[in-house]
Parts: structure tokens; C-alpha cells; sequence
């Protein structure tokens, strides 16, 4: 039952988290903090996706957890954080004209 919540509830949590904090960072703390933070949710990428890439014959029940979390939590986060930091930003620039 654990493993249902988790693939349910992961992604859209992910969401909502990388939504708000992408709009915060385009918003209120400027487009280098939304760099920075889209640079270290891809650096995570890269690292889950490099331990995935690491996993041999016979072992593939290890990739499951790095893949969860891949696809559950980091990927929807940096879609996420994109789409609220251009949101973010418009609307910045926006009260700035």
C-alpha cells in the first residue's frame, strides 16, 4: 500500500513544490536563483539517471528506487520549477513596465 501512495502522490507533489518554488525564484529572488535552481535539479537528474545506467544483468531490482525517483520526483520537479519560473518572470517584468 505504501508503494500505491508513493506513485500516486510523488509526482504531484513534485509538481506543486517545483511550481511554487519556480515561482518564487522567477518572481521575488531573480532569474539566477531560478538557474541556479533548475542547474541542481538537473545535476540530480544526472546522477540518478547515471546510477540507472549503472545497473547490471540480473540486478535490475536496484534500479527501481533511483527510478521512482527519477520519474516521480526530480523530472516532474524541473518541468515544474521551468514552468513556474517563466511565470514567475512574466509576471515580474510585468509590473516592472
Amino acid at each position: 500500500m505504501v508503494d500505491i501512495a508513493t506513485f500516486a502522490y510523488l509526482p504531484l507533489i513534485s509538481l506543486i513544490f517545483g511550481a511554487v518554488s519556480g515561482f518564487v525564484a522567477g518572481r521575488w529572488i531573480g532569474i539566477k536563483a531560478l538557474i541556479w535552481l533548475i542547474g541542481l535539479t538537473s545535476a540530480v537528474a544526472l546522477v540518478l539517471i547515471v546510477m540507472l545506467a549503472g545497473v547490471e544483468t540480473g540486478e535490475e531490482e536496484q534500479a527501481f528506487g533511483p527510478f521512482v525517483w527519477l520519474t516521480g520526483g526530480v523530472l516532474p520537479f524541473l518541468f515544474a520549477v521551468i514552468m513556474g519560473g517563466v511565470g514567475g518572470r512574466s509576471l515580474s517584468a510585468r509590473t516592472n513596465a
